[in-house]
């Protein structure tokens, strides 16, 4: 996670609601990806745990 992604993610953490919007699941796709040296996949938006299981990977990252 490079310094952009921290300072994103730091954001993204602030906002407290139960959905996410189209570009922050876009952002989340991409970081996770560049974090992780995967290549970039963007889960089907038809399942939230997947996207889940992204966003607490990266909360651990960022965490650390």
């Amino acid at each position: 996670m490079n310094k952009n992604d921290k300072t994103w993610w730091a954001k993204f953490r602030e906002v407290k609601r139960h959905y996410i919007e189209n570009d922050e699941y876009r952002m989340i796709s991409e970081i996770y990806a560049r974090t992780f040296n995967l290549k970039l996949d963007y889960p089907c938006k038809c399942n939230p745990s997947r996207i889940q299981e992204m966003i607490n990977s990266l909360n651990v990252v960022y965490d650390n």
